[in-house]
C-alpha cells in the first residue's frame, strides 16, 4: 500500500502534465500545438508593443492636424481607431496580472535624449516618399505608453530602436530568467513592429502568439505571411482557456 502511495505521488503529476500539454514531436522536435500549451501562465509573458502617445493619442503627431503646435497632454484621449483595441488590451492585462504573469512594454525610440538618431535607413525606407515621419524622442511625453495602459509596479519597460523588440535589448535575458517559453503579442502594428517582434521571438526559440483583437492591422493577420507562421487567437479564446 505504501509503495502504491509513493508511486502515485511521484508519477501522477507527470502523467497529468503529459495530458494537459500534449506536445507533438515533429522531426524529433517537441512542438506546442494546443492553445492551452501556448498560453500557460507560468511560462507565458505579455508584450505590449508601441502603444505610445505619439501613435495612439489624439494629441500624438499622427493625429494632430497641425504638427507645428505642440502636443497638449491635458487634452489627451484615445484616437477612435484604437479605442476597442485599448479596451481589449486592458482586459488582457487585468487577466494576466491576476495570474501574476510577466508584463513587458516595448517602446519605439527614434532619437535619444542627447539628440542622436538611433534608427537606420532600412527601418525608415517605407517612409521615403512621406512628407512627414514620426520621431519619438527618449523621455518625451510622445514616447511614453498611453496612460490607459501605463505600466504597473513590477512591469518591465524596454526601449528599442528597431521594429524587432529583441534587437539589442535585454528582452531575451528577462524571458530566460523567468523561464518563459511563450509571448502573447499585443500592440501596433500587426504588420509592422508586432510582426517583426514575432519573427525575433521565433528565431530565438519562443512561441509568438498574436492576440488578434489586441493588435491593429487585422488584414495583415489574415495573410499567409503571418498566419502560416504564427498561432493567432482572440482574447476570448485565451480567457476561456485560462478560466478552464
Amino acid at each position: 500500500m505504501m509503495f502504491r502511495i509513493v508511486f502515485l505521488t511521484l508519477w501522477l503529476p507527470l502523467v497529468l502534465a503529459s495530458v494537459a500539454f500534449p506536445e507533438k514531436r515533429i522531426n524529433d522536435v517537441l512542438v506546442q500545438t494546443t492553445l492551452e500549451e501556448l498560453v500557460t501562465p507560468a511560462q507565458t509573458a505579455i508584450l505590449v508593443i508601441d502603444m505610445q502617445n505619439e501613435i495612439v493619442s489624439t494629441q500624438g503627431s499622427y493625429r494632430r492636424s497641425d504638427r507645428k503646435i505642440p502636443a497638449d497632454p491635458q487634452q489627451h484621449s484615445i484616437a477612435p481607431a484604437y479605442q476597442k483595441q485599448v479596451a481589449r488590451i486592458q482586459e488582457l492585462l487585468a487577466l494576466a496580472r491576476a495570474r501574476q504573469m510577466l508584463v513587458i512594454y516595448c517602446e519605439y525610440i527614434h532619437r535619444d535624449r542627447n539628440g542622436k538618431m538611433l534608427v537606420n535607413g532600412p527601418e525608415v525606407w517605407t517612409h521615403r516618399r512621406s512628407d512627414w515621419v514620426s520621431c519619438a524622442v527618449e523621455g518625451s511625453w510622445a514616447a511614453e505608453t498611453i496612460p490607459e495602459l501605463a505600466p504597473h509596479p513590477g512591469d518591465l519597460v524596454i526601449r528599442k530602436a528597431r521594429s524587432n523588440a529583441f534587437y539589442q535589448t535585454y528582452l531575451e535575458d528577462v524571458l530566460r530568467a523567468h523561464s518563459i517559453r511563450n509571448v502573447l503579442l499585443t500592440g501596433t502594428a500587426g504588420g509592422g513592429c508586432v510582426f517583426a517582434t514575432a519573427m525575433g521571438a521565433m528565431e530565438r526559440g519562443y512561441y509568438a502568439v498574436f492576440v488578434k483583437d489586441c493588435c491593429d492591422q487585422h488584414h495583415y493577420l489574415e495573410s499567409d505571411l503571418i498566419r502560416g507562421r504564427f498561432p493567432i487567437y482572440s482574447l476570448d479564446e485565451v480567457q476561456a482557456t485560462w478560466q478552464h
